[in-house]
């Protein structure tokens, strides 16, 4: 089996669904949706407009390192 079928392999097992959040969501609920649906980032949607990812990396580096709270409202990520 080669690399690429694999990967192909994966993602046919993983699905296609693409998970998404708003803007009010705080982060703590976006990474317990994430650890519901066990996936590693959602997107940031409002209406129809992407405004960005959020990622379980964004959460170690941006929100805990830096001392902020997942439960405020406001995000702190940029």
């Amino acid at each position: 089996m080669e690399v690429l079928d694999t990967v192909r392999a994966v993602l046919a097992q993983k699905g296609s669904e693409i998970w998404s959040v708003t803007p009010d969501v705080t982060v703590y609920n976006a990474i317990a949706m994430m650890a519901e649906r066990n996936i590693g980032a959602v997107l940031v949607m409002e209406d129809q407009s992407l405004l960005g990812l959020l990622s379980e990396r964004d959460y170690t580096r941006k929100v805990i390192l830096k001392g902020n709270s997942p439960k405020r409202p406001k995000w702190g990520i940029s």
